[in-house]
């Protein structure tokens, strides 16, 4: 069964991991972790006499973070960040959890790192000791890893603010990739939160008061998380708008200082002009020091005009 990735009973202390063979099958207090888009999966879930629309609704395509209760269970997607390598941490994968006749399904199209750090502690004796508590465990290292990324974007808003606006361009795109990661997390961690508060209410009237405490902290986790982006997506339009402000300034300032030049020139370039006509009865056309007294007189000119713009404070 290569559909199947690991299978752990929890019907013994600790949990024990079952075989990976054909003679699998589904019981209550085990956990089957499943590769949801190999062939043959759909049959065995079959066998296991897991209704077709629940099925269907584990393996479709595209779903978005969701609780569903169910008669005999519930049905909770939610998402986790991708850290495999190559990939962007903000593409979030979606894990499908199916806990139906106490026993629990979870469903991956790519690897977890939440899982697996899950699954290494099974095989140290160091995981989960029920299946609820295999839940809550779940949770927390989905939060783990999404904290982590937060934290990551956080340090680089952090940091983009300390060095002021001397490279405006390069900062512009920094925080346009940065204000994209964040929508792209927002878009599923909003509804993830959702989906844990639904799931956190039913789970009150069948698991244990310490374990329920525990899936609140983790509830309230995501909505700190959720906090933490809203507050990051303020703090970069903040900075985007500062710096649209500096390039602002910037182009007004040169603008200003053109315009000063080019009064200081007008009528100096208007003088030249004159006397550049090459017709008869110009001034100082005799005179061989003319040339010599002009450029003096437009020195005097460009000085007057100086101190008379100092004097307007047109700086």
């Amino acid at each position: 069964m290569n559909f199947l990735i690991d299978a752990w009973d929890f019907n013994q202390h600790p949990a024990q991991a079952i075989t990976n063979d054909d003679t699998v099958k589904s019981r209550p207090g085990c956990w089957f972790h499943f590769q949801r888009d190999v062939e043959g999966i759909n049959e065995w879930l079959k066998a296991a006499d897991i209704p077709e629309p629940i099925i269907d609704a584990m393996l479709e395509e595209d779903t978005r973070p969701r609780f569903q209760r169910l008669k005999d269970g519930f049905v909770l997607l939610l998402r986790g960040v991708n850290l495999n390598e190559g990939a962007q941490p903000e593409d979030m994968m979606s894990l499908r959890i199916l806990y139906y006749k106490e026993t629990v399904y979870t469903f991956r199209k790519h690897h977890f790192k939440a899982v697996a750090h899950i699954r290494d502690d099974l095989q140290n004796q160091q995981g989960p000791e029920s299946l609820n508590d295999f839940l809550v465990h779940l949770v927390e290292q989905l939060n783990q890893k999404i904290e982590d990324v937060i934290d990551d974007i956080e340090l680089n808003v952090e940091q983009m603010e300390a060095e002021g606006f001397d490279n405006t361009a390069e900062q512009q795109k920094k925080l346009a990739v940065m204000h994209r990661r964040l929508l792209r997390l927002n878009r599923f961690i909003r509804p993830q939160l959702a989906a844990l508060d639904k799931f956190t209410s039913e789970s009150e009237k069948w698991i244990d008061a310490e374990l329920h405490q525990w899936l609140l902290n983790e509830r309230d986790t995501t909505q700190r998380l959720l906090e933490q982006i809203d507050l990051m997506l303020e703090q970069v339009w903040m900075q985007r708008e500062q710096i649209q402000q500096a390039v602002a300034e910037k182009m007004n300032r040169n603008t200003y200082w053109l315009s000063v030049i080019a009064g200081v020139f007008l009528p100096l370039s208007f003088l030249t002009g004159v006397f550049g006509i090459n017709i008869g009865g110009m001034p100082g056309v005799e005179n061989t020091s003319a040339f010599e007294i002009f450029c003096w007189i437009l020195l005097g000119i460009a000085v007057v005009e100086f101190l008379l713009l100092r004097r307007l404070r047109f700086w």
